[in-house]
């Protein structure tokens, strides 16, 4: 059973869900023509579950196509992590590519949860297929802590635009993205409707500008690294987190209106 109120965090129609329907991951082997080192990955997953679909008929939400993307519907599923990993990356973008449709990925590990959103387009080398085009995830977190609430109150199906299913993905998908600032700010970022775009921007930069910190800091522990290299690291470091600063005043500014 679920260590996390899935039904009551999402508040998906009724018609959506799906029952946490077990999926055999000998399924996702086929389905996916997995690789043995692919299938070796899998054996981080202990239990992976159908929660739901978001489509046409079971939400009234029209489909989206266009010449880049076809999204006819959206697959929520529940994943169990086996005890002893929390590999949620690694195990989400396997996960991701077995399927053809968009998928969410609601994972459970260690007491800790994560929410991972694949966009999809159309394929360029094989016709009608889909590939991933981009992966959007919280990364691992308690969702106990109360700093995460608004963030899981913002995954509210009636609070996420419905225009079409891509719509709704990406704004889903955003969502995501700037649960990510949490950690740093010590908030999930709320604004008025008006700077959400600007907002999705100054969360994009301050992803960047985190991924660089932690590059720096990685090659500052490497064994090789000289005294000048890791002086010259340490400003650059220096440097970066500065601009982080920046960036989160800029986002706290705009949340304070």
């Amino acid at each position: 059973m679920s260590g996390v109120d899935w039904n009551d965090i999402l508040r998906l129609p009724e018609a959506a869900l799906a029952g946490f329907r077990r999926i055999p991951k000998t399924v996702l082997v086929k389905q996916a023509m997995l690789t043995k080192a692919e299938q070796r990955r899998l054996d981080k997953v202990a239990r992976l579950e159908h929660f739901a679909t978001v489509q046409k008929s079971t939400t009234r939400i029209p489909p989206y196509e266009d010449d880049e993307r076809n999204v006819q519907s959206i697959v929520f599923l529940r994943c169990e992590l086996a005890a002893g990993t929390m590999a949620v990356a690694e195990v989400a973008e396997l996960v991701h590519k077995c399927f053809p449709n968009p998928t969410v990925l609601l994972i459970e590990a260690g007491g800790r949860a994560c929410v991972s959103v694949a966009l999809t387009r159309k394929s360029q080398a094989e016709q009608g297929a889909t590939v991933v085009d981009r992966i959007e995830s919280t990364g691992a977190f308690d969702p106990d802590r109360p700093e995460y609430a608004d963030f899981l109150g913002a995954l509210a199906f009636g609070l996420l635009s419905q225009g079409d299913l891509w719509e709704y993905l990406l704004d889903l998908s955003r969502t995501v993205k700037l649960s990510r600032a949490i950690s740093g700010l010590g908030f999930y970022p709320i604004c008025p409707a008006q700077d959400r775009g600007k907002l999705i921007v100054l969360a994009s930069r301050y992803d960047e500008l985190g991924a660089s910190i932690k590059g720096l800091k990685e090659q500052r522990r490497s064994k090789d690294i000289t005294l000048n290299e890791s002086a010259k690291l340490r400003m650059e470091m220096k440097e970066e987190e500065r601009r982080l600063r920046v960036v989160a005043d800029e986002i706290k500014e705009i949340c304070n209106g």
